[in-house]
């Protein structure tokens, strides 16, 4: 499983979205059938909620297509999104492949960069919702943090506020039951986690034991063999299934606005 990706510049929808603060009865409940603005969708490249026959979304749903197969072969539905260093697209991955996933299958995308989250930016999502991170503190049950996505199957649980000290929230039982809990739901969906680079503390050693696989996202040209291999290391024994290649820095250019994306094979591969 190994794909490119271009990311873009965020482009907010409104103040709104992101980091607007929470009152205590704007929190209850999910959000059901959110639209979203295709205009802001374009800008941001989130290409995932297109046709299956668009040219942009085409490697989204190649990518969709091996992870849908190592499902049928494993049993295993909580992926996480991986990079070695800020920058190298992993949220770009995540957001697109959750979207191309929904087209056809229930799913579930949860934003784990706490730190420095940009789910609700990309979307344009509402910030007086509760989110992910109101649930790991112990304010909000997990299913009023969801919003859900018009005419898609998908459910977004997105950071509210940034945190930059998140330590005691991941290493927190709430992350283990979080995972579980997607497990068990009765569409058996599929989960997607974006979560922070590997650079940034020692997070992705927290989140990866709640994980079942994880899917690595590295630049051309600026993530080294060595750094990815001390990375997946670094993970076991949660297994790197794995990569999807950002190759923009060296890809000639193509008609498509949206940039170039190569399907390449797997470099590694684990149960």
């Amino acid at each position: 499983m190994h794909a490119e990706a271009e990311t873009g510049k965020i482009v907010p929808l409104n103040p709104l979205a992101g980091d607007t603060a929470a009152t205590p009865d704007q929190k209850l409940g999910p959000i059901r059938d959110h639209m979203l603005d295709p205009e802001l969708l374009r800008r941001n490249l989130m290409v995932g909620f297109e046709a299956t026959n668009s040219e942009d979304a085409h490697p989204f749903s190649v990518l969709r297509s091996e992870l849908l197969k190592h499902v049928r072969c494993t049993g295993k539905r909580v992926f996480a999104i991986m990079s070695v260093q800020p920058g190298n697209g992993k949220t770009h991955v995540s957001i697109n492949l959750a979207a191309a996933l929904a087209r056809i299958h229930p799913t579930v995308l949860v934003e784990l960069d706490l730190r420095r989250p940009s789910v609700g930016q990309y979307l344009g999502l509402p910030g007086y919702h509760a989110g992910i991170d109101d649930y790991l503190l112990g304010n909000a049950d997990l299913q009023d943090t969801g919003i859900q996505i018009h005419d898609t199957d998908l459910t977004v649980h997105r950071v509210r506020n940034p945190n930059p000290n998140p330590e005691n929230m991941l290493s927190s039982s709430k992350l283990l039951e979080l995972a579980d809990t997607i497990r068990n739901l009765d569409n058996q969906p599929i989960c997607i986690i974006d979560t922070p680079p590997a650079v940034i503390h020692d997070d992705i050693m927290l989140i990866a034991p709640a994980v079942e696989s994880i899917i690595m996202v590295v630049q051309e040209g600026r993530t080294s063999k060595r750094a990815l291999t001390k990375t997946i290391k670094s993970l076991s024994p949660t297994p790197v299934i794995g990569t999807v290649l950002n190759m923009s820095i060296s890809s000639p250019p193509q008609t498509s606005e949206y940039g170039d994306y190569f399907l390449l094979d797997t470099v590694h591969q684990s149960a």
